[in-house]
């Protein structure tokens, strides 16, 4: 068709704008609302929050706008190289006469999308160094102190502060935070800068950080795969604990993290042990070491009883008497010492004293009680010997004083029961008189007409028939 025969009066003739804004209104009737997908290009984030990119496939491109009032509702951080699905309206610019697309929604282009991009990101991060397991620090054991990252409204701070409340009650500090979304990332991040930099100024400082998230979808959990909040991670001097989601979600904050947790519960079970199972331990460790004690002091006594002199007269078993009452009371005084230690042990509060170290320093105190006890009874047992060795003369002369005035008190216990003895009396004369069933006949009212006798003289015996006299 030859231009050159058309009656120029026949065609309306436009401006540029009149042109460009039917362009847009052709565009904007014809194409209401777009799904595009495509490879992002060119991403431009303004100082007004606007952010410009490109889409492209393998032929072409496309521009795209995002507006900052409406980036703030995506759940996603763009970046060069993503492959996504933009969902908008197309229109024209016509200061450039160009045509782009005016994003209202955007998401990853499939689910393997996004885990490229978080295993890519992943191998970029730990070539970097920041999953070494040199770099990871070590837990508290009873941590004093626990800061909690995590939303406010969320279930997974109330999991942890049940949890610990049932393992070992320790001051707890809530720092809320956004836990999805596009300011979720940036709020983590600041959150464990911010308690840094506290903890470096303070003495009350955190002694532990649990950060995370109860469970959600994949996208949900996004923020914890982000590099600002994983470079934050690795760069705190407090050690953290990672808990985001359930135990079969993954985030590149449990590698960094010194240590990673399943669920948020499982979390403050990692940060603390068993309040009954440390006390219970420690009674059992202490029941020990006292009957360690009490054995060592049985030892003791044996190898001191050794060094007992034999009893051999009142003077020594005075001594000996006088030495097992010392004995006694201090035994009873560690007795005390133990009892005293020991509800001292059971009454206090854990939490305010190393047990390890009070066990250790009751241990050193017994040790010393013990050989002084030793020495004294060593002391004394010299002294005492000393004492018996410059006496031995005048115990020797006792014993020969009180022999003689034994012998003679013998003496006269003997004169005495040959003068009471029968045999004396019967030697003066008198007999001893016995029926045949061997009873003494003492009176005549027991003879009756021949009754068999036995007669005893001092030098022998005679039968004999007796009778009765009548007239008596």
């Amino acid at each position: 068709m030859s231009y050159k025969n058309l009656d120029s009066t026949n065609i309306k003739e436009y401006t540029v704008t009149e042109l460009s804004s039917a362009l847009k209104k052709t565009i904007e009737i014809n194409f209401d609302v777009v799904h595009v997908r495509g490879e992002v290009s060119g991403l431009i984030i303004a100082r007004s929050g606007h952010i410009y990119f490109s889409l492209k496939d393998d032929n072409n491109i496309i521009q795209a706008v995002l507006w900052s009032r409406v980036s703030q509702d995506i759940n996603l951080k763009l970046e060069d190289g993503m492959e996504v699905v933009v969902i908008g309206k197309l229109s024209t610019y016509a200061p450039q006469s160009r045509y782009n697309i005016i994003v209202n929604s955007i998401e990853l282009a499939g689910e393997g999308a996004l885990l490229k991009l978080i295993e890519d990101r992943r191998r970029r991060l730990a070539s970097e160094g920041l999953f070494d397991e040199k770099y990871k620090k070590s837990l508290p054991y009873l941590p004093n102190t626990i800061g909690v990252i995590t939303s406010e409204s969320g279930a997974a701070f109330q999991d942890i502060i049940i949890r610990i409340k049932e393992r070992f009650p320790v001051n707890i500090i809530l720092f809320p935070v956004l836990v999805q979304g596009n300011e979720a990332p940036k709020q983590i991040a600041q959150a464990i800068n911010k308690i840094n930099l506290y903890s470096d100024k303070n003495i009350d400082s955190i002694d532990l950080l649990i950060v995370g998230r109860g469970g959600g979808s994949f996208e949900d959990l996004m923020a914890f795969n982000e590099e600002i909040v994983v470079r934050a991670i690795f760069e705190s001097k407090i050690p953290i604990i990672s808990a985001v989601g359930h135990e079969i979600d993954n985030s590149l904050s449990d590698y960094v993290a010194d240590k990673r947790a399943p669920t948020p519960t499982a979390a403050a079970e990692i940060a603390l042990p068993d309040r009954k199972i440390l006390v219970a331990s420690l009674e059992s460790i202490s029941h020990r070491l006292l009957q360690t004690i009490k054995n060592k002091l049985d030892i003791s006594k044996d190898n001191i009883n050794k060094y007992f002199l034999p009893a051999s007269h009142i003077f020594f078993d005075t001594k000996i008497m006088t030495l097992d009452i010392h004995s006694e009371k201090l035994k009873n005084k560690i007795n005390v010492l133990i009892d005293v230690c020991l509800n001292k042990l059971r009454e206090n509060k854990i939490e305010f004293f190393s047990p390890s170290q009070y066990c250790s320093n009751q241990k050193n105190n017994l040790i010393a009680l013990n050989k002084l006890f030793l020495s004294s009874y060593k002391n004394l047992i010299n002294i005492k010997i000393s004492g018996y060795e410059n006496n031995t003369f005048k115990l020797e002369e006792s014993l020969k004083n009180n022999i003689n005035k034994t012998e003679t008190i013998l003496n006269k216990s003997a004169n005495s029961l040959n003068l009471l003895s029968y045999n004396k009396v019967l030697d003066r004369g008198f007999v001893l008189i016995k029926d045949n069933k061997n009873k003494t006949i003492k009176r005549a009212k027991q003879i009756i007409n021949k009754t068999n006798a036995r007669i005893q003289f001092f030098d022998g015996v005679v039968d004999a028939v007796l009778n009765k006299n009548n007239n008596d």
